[in-house]
């Protein structure tokens, strides 16, 4: 029987919970169906309810609005480890907080976070994502796309592989406190305040990426994760520049052009082909943001480094299969969940 892969409505709540009149296994499959969307890959070999845990409990509160998916959970140890499709318009972004107990995530098998209450982690949820939580586990996770999330913020969510937010300077500790706050209020949360919130903690999150990037390498998994993230930070602050090159980008990371092409052929890509991707994912969040809604296609265009709007416009469609006018004009919203990838789909 082919597995059913449900599309939820765009704007939605619910609401579930163990019940005792179930086994411990039945509990923990319900607990798992909110993974039952299109755009998740689970290992459920490897999700499971901890040895000695008689009977397994838990509630999920779930709120999906127009661009992003939050969840205010509680729950008994258990292991989960899934991750989420990129898809041709947009990639993802996640942040996780306990606010009781503890959880433990660990990115592609190798680098492990253990988050006391309090404590927050950014990460890409399109790696191979391990969750691991003890007994009465309390918490809240938002996920957002990576093109709201660089137009509410300003940064490329590639910068940040992995971003443990701890509370150590007086700026995390605000944002933490604000994140604290939706947690309490999420169960009565519409999904169009929703949508208020997220912006809310977007503004919040900037000061703590603009500090936890500035000067220092300690948030990246290896140096070379580090020497990409600035490049691709290079980039934007150079996106409207038509001229730039692979060997200015080079330059301002310092490093040797040879070595930056290197770093980014490692990745599979190159230097100008990331940054023709940047500057495409930008312009399609701006020709359907609200705050841009003032600006022609052709003033999108050059904003984003294109110097020919036909140029623009070719590459536009091969990309996103519409016309940059199509595109702005369409009802659907870039920066929400309803363009999953299809089966198969690279």
């Amino acid at each position: 029987m082919a597995e059913d892969r449900r599309r939820p409505p765009k704007f939605s709540t619910e609401t579930r919970k163990s019940d005792p009149r179930r086994t411990s296994d039945e509990n923990f499959a319900s607990f798992m169906g909110f993974l039952d969307e299109r755009f998740y890959d689970v290992d459920r070999h490897a999700c499971r309810v901890k040895k000695g845990v008689r009977s397994y409990t838990y509630s999920l509160h779930l709120v999906r609005c127009g661009v992003a998916r939050l969840a205010a959970f509680e729950t008994d140890a258990m292991t989960l480890r899934y991750s989420i499709r990129k898809n041709r318009y947009h990639s993802f972004i996640k942040l996780m907080m306990p606010t009781s107990g503890t959880f433990t995530i660990t990115v592609n098998g190798v680098r492990t976070v253990k988050l006391a209450p309090g404590e927050a982690l950014l990460f890409d949820p399109t790696e191979d994502i391990t969750y691991a939580a003890v007994k009465d586990t309390k918490g809240i996770s938002l996920l957002v796309a990576s093109n709201y999330f660089h137009a509410r913020t300003r940064f490329q969510a590639a910068l940040f592989k992995v971003l443990p937010i701890l509370g150590k300077t007086p700026r995390e500790r605000c944002f933490l406190s604000v994140l604290q706050a939706v947690h309490d209020y999420l169960g009565d949360m519409t999904p169009e305040e929703a949508e208020d919130y997220c912006d809310t903690l977007s503004a919040a999150l900037r000061p703590v990426l603009s500090e936890s990037f500035s000067g220092n390498d300690k948030s990246f998994a290896t140096h070379q994760d580090f020497l990409r993230a600035c490049a691709v930070d290079a980039m934007y602050k150079h996106i409207a520049d038509p001229e730039v090159r692979a060997d200015d980008i080079a330059r301002e990371v310092g490093v040797s052009s040879r070595y930056l092409s290197d770093l980014f052929r490692k990745t599979g890509s190159s230097v100008m082909n990331r940054l023709l991707a940047l500057r495409l994912e930008r312009a399609s969040t701006q020709l359907r943001d609200a705050a841009s809604k003032a600006f022609t296609i052709e003033e999108i265009a050059k904003n984003n480094g294109f110097a020919s709007l036909t140029h623009f416009g070719r590459v536009f469609k091969k990309t996103y299969s519409a016309t940059p006018s199509d595109w702005r004009s369409a009802e659907t919203v870039d920066t929400s969940f309803s363009k999953d990838r299809k089966d198969g789909e690279s």
